[in-house]
């Protein structure tokens, strides 16, 4: 949640990368990463003056219908 809206962000990882390329769900992220990843994603409005909740993490299954309307969005204004 951004200033109160629904806000979704992706986490995506290089796909050629074998630091990363191994991560395929959330339960994948090391514990130290996922709060890193929460807390930048708390705090990084925080000087523009606004607030944001960070309700969780969800999976692929979530991510992808969300990725393709993004998709479809972008192809329908350009």
């Amino acid at each position: 949640m951004d200033s109160g809206q629904a806000d979704d962000k992706i986490i995506a990882v290089a796909a050629d990368d074998i630091s990363v390329s191994h991560l395929r769900q959330p339960q994948d992220i090391p514990p130290h990463l996922a709060s890193e990843l929460r807390n930048f994603f708390q705090e990084y409005k925080v000087l523009e003056g606004k607030q944001v909740q960070v309700e969780g993490i969800q999976g692929n299954d979530v991510a992808m219908p969300i990725i393709q309307e993004a998709i479809a969005d972008y192809l329908r204004e350009f």
